[in-house]
């Protein structure tokens, strides 16, 4: 097998200024574009993509190994399972490696065009693999822990982009799907049967994630990003709309004590929240090329990957700051006492500096607020460690005017204006 070298020279952008880049582009070495990307733990990865090409990590994306291609076959997703790794695409075909992706076997072969596949998820509430598709394809492989077969269901007659269930369905029974033209349907008795629900979008919804049992977040066409607090039920429009590009993968991270959530989409879109998916930050821009993929790997680790470029090799993104771009740690000596400091320069245009200080570990946000008390952004929102800290905070499309900035923790909450002036 060819071995796929890339030159990850990965800095550690975790405490850069917020004009320093988040992410760093790397050469895949394979001469297609990748469509998914998959996770085992910090280590352990597999890309998949045009040409049946699957690539596989396990240094955490440092270096990558060709390990499948089926030259006229394309794979459109890849999930890791506690029964195997799993890789859909073209005409139904689902590639399958039970050794977390150093080798890989066909589950399903190629039956038809029209059942090319989007999606794959493990159901947790009867050990089930389930993959949708185009046109109503809908398979579920029974049995998984001695081969088992795909069996074709016909419940749902429309093309279908995602499915994911809950962290907890082997015991709440919920689960997702997301498909064409605005559909989501929900299920709440393990996948036996699903039930469409209204997003009061016409949008592709292709892509869906669970936060926890009860929130989920779907991203689609046209700069949508949806959210549901009971588990599919309802679902409410993010009114933040930073873009209009096509948003094509979303994921999440969850440390126990910050969830981070990343999304991308055409021309290279990268957006990361790290408030629980209610406001993002934009994070690439000038990358004329699509991202298709997200996988994140822990709170400051993330992957995406996307199409091929003039390069010949398929986009890939790393960064090790997810989301906490623009926070400098200015010394590790521990603070007396909690402060916040007035931003300099004051007034500014657009660029200016806040330090605060922490004498404790602690959770903290740190937002910026317009006079009228509106939040208009989230600079910080995650734990840090005791010390002293600098956020150079770029008010690059707000209008002129005075704001507040505001940090917040478990035991300290302070307020201090600021003036932009353009």
């Amino acid at each position: 097998m060819k071995r796929i070298i890339l030159s990850l020279l990965i800095s550690f952008y975790a405490f850069s200024f917020s004009n320093a880049q988040p992410w760093s582009l790397y050469q895949t070495g394979v001469p297609y574009s990748l469509f998914a990307v998959d996770f085992l733990n910090a280590n352990t990865g597999v890309a998949v993509g045009q040409g049946g090409t699957i690539i596989q990590t396990l240094d955490g994306g440092e270096e990558w190994t060709l390990r499948s291609q089926t030259i006229n076959i394309w794979l459109n997703d890849v999930s890791y399972t506690p029964v195997g790794v799993f890789a859909v695409g073209m005409g139904g075909v689902i590639m399958r490696s039970v050794d977390n992706g150093a080798t890989w076997q066909v589950s399903r072969a190629f039956s038809h065009e029209d059942h090319t596949l989007r999606g794959v998820a493990y159901n947790p509430y009867d050990n089930t693999v389930h993959a949708v598709g185009y046109a109503g394809s809908y398979y579920v492989l029974s049995h998984p822990y001695t081969n088992g077969t795909w069996v074709q269901r016909f419940d749902i007659p429309y093309t279908m982009h995602s499915i994911a269930f809950a962290p907890n369905a082997h015991i709440n029974e919920r689960g997702i799907i997301a498909g064409t033209d605005g559909k989501v349907w929900r299920s709440t008795n393990g996948g036996s049967s699903w039930t469409p629900r209204n997003t009061n979008r016409y949008d592709y919804m292709n892509d869906v994630v669970f936060l926890n049992d009860d929130e989920a977040m779907i991203c689609g066409n046209n700069g949508t990003i949806l959210r549901s607090t009971n588990w599919g039920g309802t679902w409410s429009v993010n009114l933040q709309f930073l873009t209009i590009e096509h948003l094509r993968s979303i994921d999440m991270f969850s440390d126990g004590f910050n969830t981070k959530v990343t999304i991308c989409g055409d021309h290279g879109k990268i957006m990361t929240s790290n408030d629980n998916g209610f406001t993002f930050i934009d994070q690439l821009n000038g990358e004329g090329r699509h991202m298709y993929g997200v996988s994140l790997l822990s709170i400051t680790d993330g992957i995406t990957v996307g199409e091929i470029g003039s390069a010949t090799s398929g986009a890939m993104y790393v960064t090790s700051a997810n989301g906490i771009v623009g926070i400098s740690n200015i010394s590790s000596e521990i603070p007396g006492s909690f402060t916040l400091e007035q931003n300099y320069p004051n007034p500014f245009n657009p660029v200016t500096n806040i330090k605060f200080s922490l004498p404790v570990s602690e959770q903290v946000k740190l937002s910026v607020f317009d006079m009228t008390g509106r939040e208009v952004k989230t600079l910080v929102n995650t734990k840090l460690n005791a010390g002293s800290y600098e956020y150079q905070f770029d008010a690059f499309g707000l209008s002129s005017g005075v704001y507040i900035y505001k940090l917040v923790s478990n035991s300290f909450s302070q307020t201090k204006k600021m003036t932009l002036i353009k």
